[in-house]
């Protein structure tokens, strides 16, 4: 099987495509496009293109046009683009790299420069490429272990309550569904994926606390008596103080978030829930879900001391407020998700998942978002773009590159020699340069006023360049996580002498 790497090179002179491809000689696959409009059917046919090398000046349809639909369709994030042109007008170049070009060759070529950059750029996007997949494969991995974690905890409680089992399951994929109708029905609660996320883990854990309910009590096939009912509603209590005796931080939203849920999921929306009598938006908003849908499974789960309610009684009975108040909004939320309901919980165990999976699927693409993958390698090469342009703005300076997660340093020369090369975040860079403290501290604190809209510092400081002291311009510019909402992830910049 051939691997070589697939380069389309669209250009009305063949004259042109020729000679790209003598230049760069048979290290590659080559694909040839005569006009804009080839061009945009070859990519339509997804034939696994790895980089494009694009001529403006074309008939039909031009280079820049080709790009507008690119950018469009949000496939030039997928495929990078080098524009060829005889053109080096500054205007020209930058609407080029504003449409999304990765880089710019101009005619007649330069044999080493134009092999060097597509090398650059084809090195660079496998390596965003792995990356992609590696953070996914860890990211499913951690998903699967966390449900793995769950099912684990599902059946020990399971050990001492059959009923236990598939309850925190149904929990878990109910709580999910309403979370994300309920962002769907008012922006009354701003919840991200994120926060998606932790409330439907969280969940998992709202009956912990029924682990310290004696067996007679918590197994009694008949109807407890009132003594009893009161000892069996203290589960709530005792599973906020499970959380709380954990020795994690208590802050953690993680944490957090399952003592709101094991303490506050009886509550009701009037007040006359328990344990603390709770009413309205004092009930944290992750508690009020997760106490809808666990009042829903148990009426429609067959008990010990009960038979099951079918679909539409529990639903009936739920809306008429004979199980207590809840909050208006997660009413019509259950409402509008009653036959989803209905398929998820009247399917055989290992249906629900495969149904549910789909049903998510549909979600996204009615939302019309990417797909997670698609969606994070565009935020991923885009910021590795942003890189690429401050160094290209800022050749012929001494480099900074640092990455606030691994602590990894480099700084280089002009000539793109190393001039050091730290891992440690410790690594105190003031005695390599002769930079004072003062100077060091001002440039934290103009770093900690930093932001995604005010990212660079600019500023002046004494350092050592070439063995001798002096006056320098500094120019630090601040790189933002794809992966999170204000996540400062590292640093580009440069020096120089003035």
């Amino acid at each position: 099987m051939d691997k070589r790497q697939k380069i389309l090179i669209v250009d009305d002179a063949e004259f042109n495509r020729v000679i790209l491809k003598e230049i760069l000689g048979e290290t590659y696959n080559y694909l040839e496009a005569e006009n804009g409009n080839q061009a945009i059917q070859m990519i339509g046919e997804n034939i696994g293109i790895d980089l494009m090398l694009l001529d403006i000046n074309m008939p039909q349809m031009n280079g820049f046009e080709v790009l507008e639909i690119m950018k469009r369709s949000q496939c030039i994030a997928e495929i990078p683009v080098i524009m060829v042109s005889s053109e080096d007008a500054v205007d020209t170049m930058r609407k080029a790299y504003e449409l999304g070009i990765t880089d710019y060759i101009t005619r007649p070529f330069d044999s080493v420069i134009v092999k060097k950059r597509v090398q650059n750029t084809l090195g660079l996007y496998m390596n965003q490429k792995h990356l992609i997949n590696v953070v996914y494969d860890q990211v499913y991995e951690k998903e699967e272990n966390n449900n793995i974690m769950i099912r684990i905890m599902s059946n020990i409680l399971g050990s001492r309550n059959s009923e236990s089992r598939e309850h925190i399951l149904h929990i878990k994929t109910a709580t999910e569904m309403m979370l994300r109708q309920l962002v769907k029905v008012t922006d009354a609660y701003p919840l991200t994926e994120a926060d998606i996320a932790l409330i439907t883990t969280a969940s998992s854990l709202h009956d912990i606390g029924k682990i310290r309910i004696p067996e007679e009590i918590l197994n009694k096939p008949g109807r407890l008596t009132d003594e009893e009912f009161k000892i069996m509603k203290t589960h709530s209590e005792l599973g906020a103080a499970i959380i709380k005796d954990m020795d994690f931080p208590q802050d953690h939203p993680l944490v957090h978030t399952a003592w709101e849920i094991c303490r506050w999921h009886h509550e009701r929306w009037d007040g006359k829930g328990y344990p603390d009598g709770l009413k309205g938006e004092e009930i944290p908003i992750s508690a009020q879900v997760v106490s809808i849908v666990d009042v829903y499974d148990a009426l429609t789960s067959e008990r010990c001391y009960k038979k099951a309610f079918d679909h539409d009684t529990a639903i009936r009975m739920i809306l008429d407020g004979q199980c207590g108040q809840f909050n208006p909004v997660l009413l019509k939320c259950l409402k509008e998700l009653s036959l989803q309901f209905s398929r998820m919980f009247t399917n055989k165990p290992d249906d629900n998942k495969q149904y549910y999976e789909a049903q998510r699927l549909s979600d996204e693409i009615l939302r019309e978002k990417s797909l997670p993958r698609k969606n994070y390698s565009q935020r991923v090469i885009k910021l590795m773009q942003e890189k690429i342009e401050f160094f290209k703005t800022n050749s012929g300076k001494t480099s900074i590159e640092y990455n606030v997660i691994s602590g990894q340093l480099s700084i280089m020369n002009e000539k793109q020699q190393i001039i050091c090369q730290k891992n440690d975040p410790k690594y105190d860079i003031s005695n390599v340069f002769e930079v004072n403290r003062e100077d060091i501290r001002q440039v934290s604190n103009l770093l900690d006023q930093t932001s995604i809209q005010n990212k660079e510092v600019l500023l002046h400081v004494m350092a050592k360049v070439e063995n001798k002291r002096q006056m320098c311009a500094l120019k630090l510019h601040t790189l933002w996580s794809p992966l999170k909402k204000d996540g400062y992830i590292g640093i580009v910049g440069y020096f120089e002498s003035i």
